[in-house]
């Protein structure tokens, strides 16, 4: 089975927290199961913040990543942006692309970006850490319409 994560939306324990685990859309919403094996707990989730593991570990915490992760650049590459992990549906894979191409094509699934590395970092993810999608001082801002 394929693993997600998303933001909790119940009262209970989880509220505001992303919880981990297995994904089942109903009627009555997007839910993760982020019980253990021996107990499910089903939590619901908010639609907006799912998102699919991607089959790579950070390469020092072992740490998954998702879909919406945000990325430290790619050091050996020319454009030094931070990047964030989007599923390109035109050729089938996810990508590391930079703050300025998601900014620009934000939801439309076709994206240019990068290889993404193991030994990049994951710093945050767009749900969690809006602030690290803000311009930075100086730095050229598109208008999107």
């Amino acid at each position: 089975m394929r693993k997600f994560r998303g933001k909790a939306i119940d009262h209970g324990k989880h509220h505001g927290k992303m919880v981990y685990g297995h994904l089942s859309e109903w009627e009555s919403g997007s839910w993760i199961d982020c019980g253990t094996e021996q107990e499910s707990e089903w939590v619901p989730v908010d639609p907006e913040t799912v998102g699919q593991f991607i089959g790579i570990k950070d390469g020092t915490t072992d740490e998954e990543w998702c879909e919406d992760d945000i990325l430290t650049p790619n050091p050996h590459a020319k454009n030094q942006e931070l990047q964030v992990i989007c599923y390109d549906i035109h050729q089938g894979r996810y990508k590391g692309v930079p703050l300025s191409a998601y900014e620009l094509n934000a939801g439309n699934g076709g994206w240019t970006g990068f290889d993404i590395k193991s030994w990049q970092k994951r710093i945050g993810n767009v749900h969690e850490n809006p602030e690290l999608l803000a311009p930075k001082e100086g730095a050229e801002q598109h208008e999107t319409d």
